[in-house]
């Protein structure tokens, strides 16, 4: 079965997002700073598999953050040696509160942006070409009605917003 990089695996979206994959039989590669979590989830993650049934649980942790591209690196080069390489990345990773991205916008610039650039470079090098990435409705600003649309007008008003229309772009 494929292998699956989820950075930020231990957040909320992250360590159910994980929970799905393993009930589907994937490979997981957890990455996390734990900024914003807690190394504990994995343990809530192997408990749910095994209450869920599923009997080969194939999670590894890595602490660490998508800013060291030598870590990102060393990562995709061990599993390609083990001949089980990384098909795939489910990106989650970043950090997340609106108020903190205007108090400290370069924060949220360096980490979100220039994290995910990181990643994405180390993913071309090592021929890994899926992705799915998780952004946020902060990037339609100030709406105006329910429910948002994916066409709705991108306008973020806010540096966490904008970091992610930057990723997007």
């Amino acid at each position: 079965m494929k292998k699956i990089l989820v950075t930020g695996g231990v957040g909320f979206i992250g360590s159910h997002t994980c929970i799905s994959l393993l009930e589907k039989g994937y490979k997981l590669i957890v990455l996390d700073s734990n900024i914003n979590s807690h190394k504990e989830v994995l343990t809530r993650i192997k408990l749910i598999s095994e209450l869920k049934g599923i009997n080969k649980i194939d999670l590894t942790f890595e602490k660490g953050d998508i800013r060291n591209q030598k870590f990102l690196e060393k990562i995709f080069s061990r599993e390609l040696i083990l001949e089980d390489p990384i098909e795939g990345v489910i990106h989650f990773a970043g950090l997340k509160s609106l108020s903190e991205s205007i108090q400290k916008p370069l924060l949220y610039w360096e980490n979100n942006v220039m994290g995910s650039l990181n990643l994405f470079k180390t993913m071309e090098r090592f021929d890994c070409r899926t992705l799915v990435f998780s952004s946020s409705a902060s990037i339609y600003g100030i709406s105006s009605g329910a429910p948002i649309l994916e066409n709705s007008l991108i306008n973020p008003t806010n540096p966490y917003g904008q970091t992610k229309v930057a990723v997007e772009n």
